[in-house]
């Protein structure tokens, strides 16, 4: 993997160094027993950029964004498929989606097969927002992801999805 590059690191407060010199203990120390510490800290840390570009571009939350994308890729959606794609719980889901509904992003349809259980879609509005947001999430996962060797991703991708499948219950 690639070290950063200290001409392009953002100037000011810095959450994590600029180079594998700098990492704390909790990067170079620990193994095996420290990957999952290591891991939850990097998803931490991934969510407070992800706000930063959501903020910067919209008003959404995180927890809108994620039925968002969800519904930009693949609609309709009930709130049960939505917090099992974002493996979120539903009750966060449903204020989400219930705060959409009123901004006019996303809209509710009966569901004929399941009454308790409405579909939602992204209205004209909320698939231009969505359509609008997608080329600075891009960018920015894109300049994450340019310091990293393609088979590095490739082999991340499948060391990530052999981890969610383990955290499955």
């Amino acid at each position: 993997m690639a070290g950063t590059n200290d001409t392009n690191a953002p100037q000011g407060n810095r959450i994590m160094p600029l180079s594998d010199d700098d990492a704390p203990p909790s990067y170079r120390l620990g193994g095996i027993a420290y990957f999952g510490y290591r891991l939850a800290v990097t998803a931490k840390l991934f969510d407070r950029k992800f706000v930063e570009v959501l903020q910067a571009h919209s008003t959404l939350t995180l927890p809108q964004w994620r039925c968002l994308a969800q519904l930009g890729l693949a609609e309709p959606g009930t709130v049960r498929s939505l917090a099992e794609g974002a493996v979120v719980d539903r009750a966060e889901v449903s204020r989400a989606l219930a705060r959409l509904v009123a901004q006019g992003i996303v809209q509710r349809h009966d569901n004929e097969v399941d009454q308790r259980s409405p579909h939602f879609s992204l209205t004209p509005e909320g698939r231009a927002l969505y359509d609008r947001l997608r080329k600075p999430v891009s960018q920015f996962i894109g300049s994450l992801v340019s310091q990293v060797d393609k088979d590095d991703i490739d082999a991340a991708d499948r060391v990530l999805w052999t981890l969610s499948k383990g955290c499955v219950d």
